[in-house]
């Protein structure tokens, strides 16, 4: 859901680049903002498997 999100969010950043006037959009921006998205998800996964494993009582 999270990463899902914040495809929305570069998408709409992209469209809002072609609305400006940019012909095809802004695709380096596209992509610098989808990698940067994936890297930030990448990221929380440690902190989402402390929580399951705290709520599951999984010990590692």
């Amino acid at each position: 859901e999270r990463l899902s999100r914040s495809m929305m969010v570069c998408q709409d950043h992209f469209e809002a680049s072609k609305l400006q006037g940019h012909k095809n959009g802004d695709f380096s921006g596209l992509e610098s903002c989808v990698d940067k998205a994936i890297e930030d998800n990448i990221s929380f996964l440690p902190h989402i498997v402390d929580k399951l494993s705290s709520a599951l009582s999984i010990d590692k």
